[in-house]
């Protein structure tokens, strides 16, 4: 068995670098080592933390041009938005620096309106939040630098330790963020980075006795078996889960500026996001001019190397996006839908056409599942109540979008929408990470964002004094 794993970059197959390959005992010696730090990082004043956080944010911005080129290497991210995730995970520690005095701050509660218990009038409660101990953040490919943020830094703001595993498909990152933490003055122990495979190391972050918390941003399919596990162990879990996420375009919408959007919002990142907006449904009476005005915007972005300043869309992460991508596409062929590939890569690499499906089956791949990847389906609807039923009809429900101009409407509708967000004339892709972050049905279980992580990564406790 290797003992390291070596890192490609996607966009042409070259190797950037290797990690260890952790073996389960040596997860566990991290986790115990984690375990220490706690006990140091929990007995840290809080402006010693929050210092040691507002460091590490200077540190990000000194760093970013660095990091960015190493994002965009590792999980083929375009440069220019790699720019933006660097700069994001900056302001999430400042973030998280500002907002944990306020979450920390505990209550003090008026018990003598209660009669029962009797005395209360001669008692003083109060709740104050306490740190869980060792959290263990799981983190995913596509966005390696800013997901460690939005779980590290709330954790640490608290008083957790943290032990990250990240992707094996972007391992790098982290590493790298883990050093910058150091360098800011946060003791070793209190942030351990595993890595390796999850079939081998993927069990011991989630049931390691001395986890109190698993906070993971990934599959549904892994999440919840995450969750069904950790629960079970009376472990808590954050759980940030997939999506399908629908755009909405009423007839009364302005066409250019919505189907601008959409192509944004669909092939951002070869369509490797979460809150992607992953099916477009228009009325039919604009159908045709929305998909030509939508085909033509495709047609027009640049395809390439994501170290190239005038990239718009880079690879997949790997060869097995790829082929869950041409299932896809293969599937919507198979039922009759047409099929346009508006734009291509380069050969080398794990390029995939950028794709529109259209008169698609309802049954199709591409509607009912979670399609991680350059390929874009559009449905044609006759009245908002079809428009509604077809956005809920998958077992996600994380955001989506409706474009009009009348926002009664698109107020009405967003009532019947399942989603933990809704978004009203711009991208399902909007997200402000100090508020609360999630999904309906199998898109998440519990809330991400600076403020929701921490109350989430804390237990509250009562203490009541009575006095003699």
């Amino acid at each position: 068995m290797s003992e390291f794993i070596e890192i490609k970059s996607p966009s042409d197959l070259r190797v950037i670098g290797k990690v260890k390959r952790m073996s389960r005992d040596e997860v566990r010696s991290e986790i115990e080592e984690a375990y220490k730090g706690f006990e140091i990082i929990s007995s840290m004043p809080l402006y010693k933390r929050t210092a040691i956080l507002m460091k590490v944010s200077e540190i990000i911005e000194r760093e970013g041009e660095r990091l960015a080129k190493l994002l965009a290497l590792e999980a083929g991210k375009p440069i220019r938005d790699a720019r933006v995730e660097v700069l994001r995970a900056s302001r999430l520690f400042r973030q998280a620096a500002s907002e944990a005095p306020l979450v920390l701050e505990g209550k003090n509660y008026r018990v003598d309106a209660y009669e029962y218990p009797p005395g209360n009038e001669n008692r003083i409660v109060m709740s104050v939040r306490e740190p869980i101990g060792v959290v263990s953040a799981i983190l995913p490919f596509n966005f390696p630098i800013n997901s460690f943020a939005h779980k590290v830094a709330p954790a640490i703001a608290v008083g957790n330790s943290v032990v990250v595993k990240p992707s094996i498909s972007a391992p790098l990152s982290a590493l790298e963020m883990r050093k910058i933490m150091i360098e800011a003055g946060l003791p070793e122990s209190a942030v351990r980075v595993v890595t390796g495979y999850s079939s081998e190391i993927g069990d011991e972050v989630v049931t390691n006795p001395l986890i109190g918390l698993i906070t993971l941003t990934g599959s549904t399919n892994t999440g919840l078996a995450i969750a069904s596990k950790a629960t079970s162990l009376g472990k808590r879990v954050i759980m940030e889960l997939g999506g399908s996420d629908p755009i909405i375009v009423l007839e009364d919408a302005e066409v250019e500026r919505a189907s601008s959007i959409a192509v944004r919002a669909r092939f951002e990142y070869a369509g490797q996001n979460c809150n992607a907006g992953k099916r477009i449904i228009v009325r039919e009476e604009i159908a045709e001019k929305f998909i030509k005005a939508f085909s033509q915007k495709v047609r027009e972005l640049r395809v390439g190397d994501p170290l190239d300043e005038r990239t718009d869309i880079g690879p997949v992460i790997n060869s097995e996006s790829v082929e869950k991508m041409e299932k896809v596409v293969e599937d919507a062929r198979e039922s009759g839908a047409k099929v346009e590939v508006l734009n291509k890569g380069p050969e080398t690499g794990y390029f995939f056409p950028l794709t529109m499906l259209t008169g698609l089956s309802t049954n199709a791949l591409a509607l009912k599942t979670e399609v991680f990847g350059p390929v874009a389906p559009i449905v044609s609807v006759k009245s908002d109540e079809e428009a509604i039923e077809i956005a809920n009809s998958t077992e996600y429900g994380l955001q989506s979008a409706i474009f009009t101009r009348d926002l009664n409407r698109g107020l009405k509708m967003a009532k019947k929408i399942r989603t933990g967000s809704v978004i009203i004339n711009d991208s399902t892709r909007l997200r402000w990470d100090s508020l609360p972050f999630g999904g309906f049905k199998k898109s998440g279980i519990g809330r991400e964002g600076v403020r929701d992580s921490m109350l989430e990564m804390t237990e509250n406790k009562l203490i009541s004094i009575t006095l003699l």
